[in-house]
């Protein structure tokens, strides 16, 4: 095999190896993709002649097929990729940044809106334990909630089965 060839095959059978684990399940049928990809990568005269071949004989669709089979390696990044991911970070939010500030701003409203609730909710709360009606308020709330679960069991009873 030529050394432009086996570079391109090498890339292609150790990808796996590096960056993947491989299930034990499947193991035979990356063993036959290494093989097939090393017996095409013999026959071809050049790494673009492989590359083809690669699309052609269907190698590139197995190859495609085995990577959401395998569980990704945890490595870490090197200063390049780091750098890399920082500028697509940046990319993103700076492509994004209408949406962003209007979800943040939809959140900063639901935020300031739940606390207004809660605290009006608790302030009633308050008031009624002020004004001696808590104890009455929880005995209704419980009465009213019961006769719910009474009336959802009723229903369940009589529902059609289906």
């Amino acid at each position: 095999m030529i050394d432009e060839v086996k570079i391109c095959v090498d890339a292609k059978v150790n990808y796996f190896e590096e960056y993947f684990l491989i299930p034990d399940n499947f193991r035979g049928e990356m063993e036959r993709f290494v093989q097939d990809t090393v017996a095409l990568g013999e026959r071809c005269g050049s790494a673009s002649e492989f590359e083809q071949q690669f699309v052609a004989s269907g190698l590139s669709d197995r190859f495609n097929a085995l990577i959401p089979r395998c569980t990704p390696k945890a490595r870490k990044m090197t200063k390049e990729e780091k750098q890399q991911s920082k500028r697509i970070a940046r990319d993103i939010m700076n492509e994004n940044r209408g949406e962003i500030a209007k979800d943040a701003f939809a959140e900063a409203s639901s935020r300031v809106l739940n606390d207004e609730r809660d605290r009006l909710i608790e302030e009633n709360r308050q008031q009624m334990i002020k004004d001696g009606t808590a104890a009455e308020h929880t005995i209704m709330k419980n009465r009213i909630d019961d006769a719910g679960g009474i009336a959802r069991f009723i229903g369940g009873i009589f529902k059609k089965k289906g």
